[in-house]
């Protein structure tokens, strides 16, 4: 059997950053440009790994840019393969998810496997309940299996589905399966410091020989292990942060099982060769400015514009004007109020002439900054315990709080510290949610 497919996740259509209209039209070409590839190199099928919204409560637009470019997919007789992400759920459990609904139009199929005392039940899909932990393609040679968002329940589920896939590997070999592509919208632990709770590699190894392909999503930074575990990023910049992974972007998967050994890889065994390609996304500038030393404002804005003046013209020829994020760190010399942040912002436009320029203060005021040894101040270390301390103290006099109040004191801590940096308030609310989900939701206790 000779197939190819796209694997990709975490396109988060409909995501206004930082309010600025285009860039809502940016997720929406990158996406539009997956799906282009994907006729262009005529592939078998297309796996989205989840979180193909950015949100769960979508406005018209988004929904019009989705299905335009799904459309144009199943107007190419290539079917798409998704799962649900952490933004694509909907509010309620009953509820219908936007996924759910291009499912019913007949513009994907939507894996989404019954549960059973946390564990995945592997039943084909069916296309009247749109549920089911798998489907076949390609005459029933590949097996394409998919586990929606799960959150903190992702590791018993794992254990639940090697289980399962141990007992029915003899039944499909029988059957004519040749190859075994999973998807999951979750990560592998310690792979972004920031994003804790996730699976171990010890967890997933148990999956190892059961299926060829693991096509994961949901943490935006790419990484890839031992020629089957593969997570391509995210497609387009969501934060700051993410501008570091350059290589971001979207899978081309080529299987053959009729002759492997015609595939360049390290693993002889393995049946498919995987090119990452690099999404086509708007130019993201970061850059972070120590203030340690500069002792008057003008030092700081002379340091900023000898930046400017040396970097902007890399993308003086850009297509897309970029957006620029300076971050300004350490402590001040002097009063903050002197600091003038707009005349920093006009002078980033004036040199790179980009989309969006932002400055974020991160710096500390000298006058308010804790004396070492200082008992009312103390060292940071202590003062931050002190905090998290207060924190705990307060949650544990709500019950549902309470069995977890050491981790739900790491989230509000982890809140603030997201506050003080001026990150985006939407990105601060859906981390509460996806701890809200973590901790209470994934223990059993109702939301409400």
């Amino acid at each position: 059997m000779r197939a190819s497919f796209i694997h990709c996740a975490d396109t988060h259509l409909g995501y206004e950053q930082y309010g600025v209209r285009e860039r809502f039209n940016d997720f929406t070409l990158t996406f539009w440009e997956i799906t282009s590839e994907a006729i262009e190199r005529k592939v078998n099928f297309v796996v989205i790994a989840g979180d193909l919204f950015n949100k769960r409560a979508i406005d018209a637009m988004t929904l019009i840019h989705a299905i335009e470019g799904l459309k144009k997919l199943k107007d190419a007789g290539i079917p798409v393969i998704a799962i649900e992400g952490n933004h694509d759920r909907s509010y309620y459990r009953d509820g219908t998810s936007w996924l759910q609904f291009l499912c019913y139009q007949g513009y994907l199929v939507l894996l989404h496997p019954r549960m059973e005392d946390g564990m995945p039940l592997l039943e084909p899909w069916d296309q009247q309940s749109m549920l089911g932990g798998y489907i076949d393609l390609l005459d029933g040679r590949l097996r394409v299996y998919g586990i929606h968002w799960l959150g903190s329940s992702t590791g018993r589920a794992l254990e639940g589905l090697s289980q399962a896939l141990d007992t029915s590997r003899a039944g499909e070999d029988a059957s004519g399966i040749e190859y075994r592509l999973l998807t999951m919208h979750t990560g592998i632990d310690g792979m972004v410091a920031r994003i804790q709770g996730l699976p171990s590699m010890a967890q997933f190894q148990t999956l190892r020989g059961q299926v060829d392909y693991l096509a994961l999503g949901h943490i935006h930074k790419p990484y890839e292990f031992e020629g089957w575990i593969y997570n391509p990023g995210s497609t387009e910049t969501c934060s700051a942060e993410e501008a570091q992974w350059e290589d971001r972007g979207y899978y081309y998967v080529e299987i053959d099982t009729e002759e492997p050994e015609r595939i360049n890889v390290e693993q002889s065994e393995c049946v498919h060769h995987a090119t990452r390609l690099r999404s086509h996304r708007r130019p993201f500038v970061r850059h972070e400015i120590r203030v340690d030393g500069l002792n008057e404002p003008d030092a700081i804005y002379a340091r900023l514009e000898s930046y400017c003046r040396e970097v902007s013209g890399e993308y003086a020829q850009a297509e897309k004007p970029p957006v620029v994020q300076v971050s300004l760190s350490g402590t001040l010399a002097f009063d903050a109020g002197s600091l003038d942040i707009p005349r920093m912002e006009e002078m980033v436009r004036e040199y790179f002439h980009p989309l969006h320029a932002r400055i974020d203060n991160h710096t500390n005021d000298q006058d308010y900054e804790p004396d070492e040894g200082d008992l009312d101040g103390r060292d940071r270390s202590v003062w931050h315990e002190l905090e998290r301390q207060i924190f705990e103290e307060l949650l544990a006099r709500d019950n549902r709080f309470l069995p977890a109040k050491e981790q739900w004191g790491g989230v509000l801590a982890d809140i603030k510290a997201q506050a003080l940096r001026k990150e985006d308030p939407a990105e601060i609310a859906q981390f509460l949610r996806d701890k809200r989900t973590s901790l209470l939701v994934g223990d059993g206790i109702s939301k409400a």
